[in-house]
């Protein structure tokens, strides 16, 4: 299957703090959080980790973990392709937990 991860660029933000995105250990995005991003992998049905850190330096960052459950027990055996959109809380100033996911036929 094709997993699409993907966050919008913010529009509310003056500064641009750096943004990297991991999955399962994988680095996926090193940028400015400003510029959002998209990418998309090839991946096996499984359970995944995104983890993102904002901040100067991954060891010196807030941190967020979102798991992804892209099992064959959840309907994704046969699903071509998964969109996870990552969302930003102004609240928390960071990550939400859990990441909206919708499938593509």
């Amino acid at each position: 299957m094709r997993l699409r991860v993907s966050f919008d660029r913010p529009g509310f933000f003056l500064n641009a703090p750096r943004l990297v995105v991991r999955l399962d250990g994988r680095t996926l995005f090193d940028g400015s959080f400003k510029e959002g991003f998209d990418v998309s992998l090839d991946v096996q049905p499984g359970r995944y980790v995104i983890e993102t850190f904002i901040g100067p330096r991954p060891d010196f960052a807030r941190t967020q973990r979102i798991e992804l459950p892209l099992t064959a027990e959840g309907g994704y055996r046969d699903v071509p392709a998964v969109e996870a959109r990552l969302r930003y809380s102004r609240l928390t100033g960071n990550f939400e937990k859990r990441a909206s996911l919708s499938t593509k036929a």
